[in-house]
């Protein structure tokens, strides 16, 4: 049995046992009416008589009271001390017993006043010791009160009198106050042990899970929810260098950074592995998005060890942002949003911060079309998740065509095209064959045919959706070279289109420094270097030129940041 399902198997059974014992209490009480023999008339039907009918009805609204409080506020934990709805539950019984005293006092009953253990009995129950002995003590001077009007006025004789059910009121208000308080912290320290991660100290992924679930079960539209996703790059390279102690350790030094935030209505959990989560209640995306920037400057400047034998020489994060209702409509989007945010910072350039944005987002389409565009778009992530070895690859081919479209003077709405195209130009891997994708060795001359299909299928999915008919011409030749060799269709110069001639440049650009297993990645001066050495037979001589640019624009904006 899962945490969670123990828990509520826990809350349901103490709500039973509670309940169970509350409603005794209270129909003992009531009974104890009936058995005197004043209380009801004898009548030939006595289930007409009213005062049946409203002893009946009592007994019902005892239990809706009962069950109503004990559902609501008796399993929750963090409810302590003393409130006006608890002092009156526990004050109705007490009324109660006055009543029935008063009407029993001179019945044959014997020894009544023990109806007093009742309330004490509910209300140690209910608010544990504290609660309990402060019930028995107003029960031992309603007891001496009635006593005193009743029979004697002498106190040493009152005392003397109910000596043992005075010490039996206040032992019964500790011992169950006693076990009710143990029970409730217990429970809390379970509910706090699982709702933390141990090694951090932050909240864990299941009590962020729980809480995302509960926002969306009422979202507040006017309010925005702000989910920042923070990964530590290179992580494994790091716990293997020095171990998976110093990696803990790296772990907590990371997670005091997020407990140092003191931010209002937002809490840090830990999300996994190398990742963290911080969910931002009522921010704006650019507050969020500068809470972030701010975590990765204190992280740079900070010395961790061995930060020098990290591939980038430190210790840094990158940051994915999604929000609600911008951009999620529901828990498992936002997650999913603030990932693919994640991913595109890690697979551009790392320690920075992405804020989600898909270039289909804002397209124009019909209800139908939508339904094939989403189809699409987890086609793309299925690639994705085929091709290991160029994960990000659609995110990075689409971020750098864009730039190259910016450059050479596109208009608005031909970048549109660039963006849809860049990041759909591979769609058609769908249909090969995963070991195909991810061959460690060099492929054979079937396999490659297979390869050279998938311009062809990729076009052809992408047909049914009206609005991106100007798109298939453009991954259908993704792959065409400048003099003609390329496929499908051996274009050649201007007659491959524009985009096409983009996206065949930066598609080979980070093929080329992606990590294939059997070749090293080049780096981004020798990948580029390739591309120069094969302009005008490959690759368009302009667009390589601009191309250029925006490395060198790229570099530049990097070194600003360093």
């Amino acid at each position: 049995m899962k945490a969670l399902e123990h828990e509520e198997k826990r809350k349901r059974d103490i709500f039973e046992n509670v309940t169970t014992l509350h409603m005794l209490c209270m129909y003992i009480m009531l009974f104890t009416l009936v058995i005197n023999k004043d209380f009801f008339s004898i009548y030939m039907f006595p289930l007409l008589n009213y005062k049946v009918l409203l002893f009946m009805s009592v007994c019902l609204l005892l239990f809706v009271i009962v069950n109503l409080y004990n559902r609501r506020y008796y399993c929750q934990v963090e409810r302590k001390g003393f409130n006006w709805l608890k002092i009156s539950y526990v004050g109705y019984p007490l009324f109660m017993t006055l009543i029935i005293l008063y009407i029993l006092r001179d019945s044959s009953i014997v020894y009544p006043e023990i109806m007093l253990l009742l309330p004490v009995i509910i209300a140690a129950s209910i608010g544990g010791q504290v609660f309990g002995l402060t019930m028995a003590a107003l029960c031992a001077v309603i007891l001496f009160l009635f006593e005193y009007f009743g029979h004697t006025s002498a106190v040493y004789s009152m005392v003397e009198s109910n000596f043992i059910f005075l010490g039996i009121l206040f032992v019964v208000g500790w011992f169950i106050g006693s076990q009710a308080d143990s029970e409730k912290e217990q429970r809390g320290y379970l509910i706090t042990l699982a709702n933390t991660d141990l090694l951090t100290g932050l909240f864990s992924y299941r009590y962020l899970q729980d809480k995302l679930q509960e926002y969306f079960q009422n979202p507040d539209h006017q309010q925005s929810l702000v989910l920042i996703l923070l990964d530590i790059d290179y992580f494994k390279y790091y716990n293997d260098s020095f171990g998976h102690l110093m990696g803990d350790k790296l772990l907590q030094i990371i997670a005091g950074f997020l407990h140092g935030l003191k931010l209002e209505n937002a809490f840090a959990a830990r999300y996994a592995g190398g990742q963290f989560a911080l969910v931002l209640q009522g921010y704006e995306q650019s507050e969020a998005v500068e809470i972030a920037e701010d975590i990765i400057r204190k992280i740079n400047d900070y010395h961790f060890y061995g930060e020098k034998y990290q591939p980038e020489g430190k210790v840094t994060v990158s940051c994915g942002i999604a929000s609600y209702p911008q951009h999620a409509s529901n828990s498992k989007e936002l997650q999913g949003y603030a990932e693919q945010a994640l991913y595109k910072s890690r697979s551009l350039s790392r320690h920075n911060v992405e804020l989600y944005f898909s270039v289909f987002d804002n397209i124009e389409i019909t209800h139908d079309e939508r339904e094939i565009l989403n189809s699409i778009r987890t086609l793309v992530s299925v690639i994705n998740a085929k091709d290991r070895y160029t994960y990000g690859h659609s995110e990075r081919v689409t971020y750098y065509s864009h730039r190259v479209a910016e450059i050479i003077g596109l208009s608005e709405e031909e970048i549109k095209w660039v963006d849809y195209a860049s990041f759909l130009h591979d769609i058609g891997k769908i249909e090969i064959d995963r070991d195909i994708l991810n061959k460690p060795s060099r492929l054979n001359e079937e396999e490659w045919l297979v390869i050279k299909q998938h311009p062809i299928w990729g076009s052809d999915m992408v047909k049914p959706l009206a609005k991106m008919r100007p798109i298939v011409p453009i991954i259908r030749h993704h792959h065409e070279n400048y003099d003609g060799s390329g496929y499908p269709d051996g274009l050649a110069g201007d007659d491959i289109p524009v985009i096409s001639r983009i996206i065949r440049i930066v598609d080979s650009y980070d093929a080329m420094t992606s990590y294939r297993p059997y070749r090293r990645n080049l780096s981004s001066s020798e990948a580029l270097k390739e591309i120069q050495d094969y302009t005008g037979i490959i690759f368009d001589p302009e667009l390589v030129a601009s191309f250029e640019r925006v490395l060198e624009e790229e570099l530049e904006e990097m070194n600003q940041i360093v």
